[in-house]
């Protein structure tokens, strides 16, 4: 029997580099994003790989919509055995000029949503890690949260996107906790910037001063990173040399840090409040 995984955001970038390498890995694949030509388009790319792909229309802001997959999966296939969320979005601009409703939809996406997959995904899971195949061994299913090195060091002109990552963090720690006498591992992706359409589908507008997407590291790099955590659970894996001596940094001497994003906020003002040039 081969091992199932759900995918959330599985649409584009990292999901849909997750959906190819899980495949190719031996993986029968739920591809669950809100488009359905681009749910298509991804599982066609999986077509040679000999294992079941199984895309569904999801729109995890919707209990109804997760509640509706999630039954498509026990139907399907009975069980589960790994979890990826991945969907989210993110949102530029200052604290000031955002609107609260955007803070509000950017939380239900990224956060609120991993509750609605998780919750609903869990008796799935528990099936799986339950099994006789699976009953020897110290894990016996896994959920990967797909987070950001901005969800522990936040930035300026992100602060939405920042905050969704930070609650997804501090949720993690507690289900990993809740879960490990289950053998269900909690594991946390913290990418860096990666070469995926984030910049085209993030809500306001990135600024000049922010490092190039192009420059980042490549969705497939992230996906296999996140194969690798469901063989081997690990609690957060920052991913890129410069974010791990970001993380780092922040440990040791986090005042540095500040002033560091104090230059990049400075360089991505909009005009609405410069600070004078001695400003400490």
């Amino acid at each position: 029997m081969r091992p199932i995984v759900f995918i959330t955001g599985a649409s584009s970038g990292i999901g849909a580099a997750a959906v190819s390498v899980f495949a190719s890995a031996g993986y029968d694949v739920v591809l669950a994003a809100r488009r359905k030509e681009k749910l298509a388009e991804a599982a066609a790319a999986c077509a040679q790989s000999g294992c079941t792909l199984l895309p569904i229309v999801c729109d995890v802001n919707s209990d109804a919509s997760v509640a509706d997959a999630f039954a498509k999966v026990r139907e399907k296939f009975g069980r589960l055995d790994v979890l990826v969320n991945n969907a989210g979005y993110g949102v530029y601009g200052s604290l000031a000029k955002t609107p609260l409703d955007k803070f509000r939809e950017n939380m239900e996406t990224n956060y609120f949503g991993v509750i609605r997959c998780t919750q609903a995904a869990l008796p799935l899971l528990r099936v799986a890690a339950q099994a006789s195949e699976n009953r020897g061994k110290k894990w016996g299913a896994a959920i990967v949260m797909v987070s950001s090195f901005v969800g522990r060091r936040a930035i300026p002109y992100l602060s939405s996107y920042c905050a969704t990552k930070f609650a997804l963090e501090g949720l993690s720690e507690a289900l990993r906790i809740e879960l490990k006498d289950e053998r269900i591992s909690v594991s946390v992706v913290n990418p860096g910037v990666t070469q995926t359409d984030f910049v085209q589908s993030a809500h306001g507008l990135r600024p000049e001063a922010f490092l190039s997407s192009g420059k980042g590291m490549s969705s497939a790099e992230v996906a296999r990173v996140i194969l690798n955590v469901v063989k081997r659970p690990r609690r957060n894996v920052y991913l890129t040399g410069s974010g791990k001596m970001g993380m780092a940094l922040q440990w040791i001497a986090p005042g540095v840090f500040d002033r560091l994003m104090l230059r990049t906020w400075r360089k991505t003002l909009d005009g609405e409040s410069r600070p004078s040039s001695d400003a400490k």
